[in-house]
């Protein structure tokens, strides 16, 4: 799972807390594809069919519902851009931000800055 676009979701987390505090909130979307639930019977754990996560800064925020799948690469992570509304809409989460940023589907996701350390 965190490879991909989730693992840039980490990075670009990784880069902005080290210039502002941030607040970080993610979870699992859970569907009904028992056709991929590979440990149910080993481990009695379902394969959620997608990942979330908002990142909530001073002055903005962003978020991303990721697809389960060896189809979510780094290189398409803005097709999983969602405003914050979008997301408290799927997962029944809701997030302490300005109305006016919920309404707000970024075009692009957070530039990596300069010089971040990625470690």
């Amino acid at each position: 799972m965190n490879r991909g676009a989730w693992l840039k979701t980490e990075e670009i987390t990784e880069c902005y807390r080290d210039i502002e505090p941030l607040e970080v909130i993610g979870g699992v979307i859970w569907g009904s594809n028992p056709d991929d639930d590979f440990f149910v019977r080993s481990h009695g754990v379902e394969t959620p069919d997608a990942f979330w996560k908002v990142i909530i800064a001073k002055d903005k925020a962003i978020g991303w519902i990721v697809p389960n799948s060896s189809e979510a690469t780094k290189k398409r992570l803005d097709l999983y851009l969602k405003s914050i509304q979008e997301i408290e809409e799927r997962t029944g989460e809701v997030f302490s931000v300005p109305e006016a940023w919920k309404k707000v589907k970024p075009s692009k996701s957070w530039k990596i800055p300069k010089g971040c350390d990625r470690s």
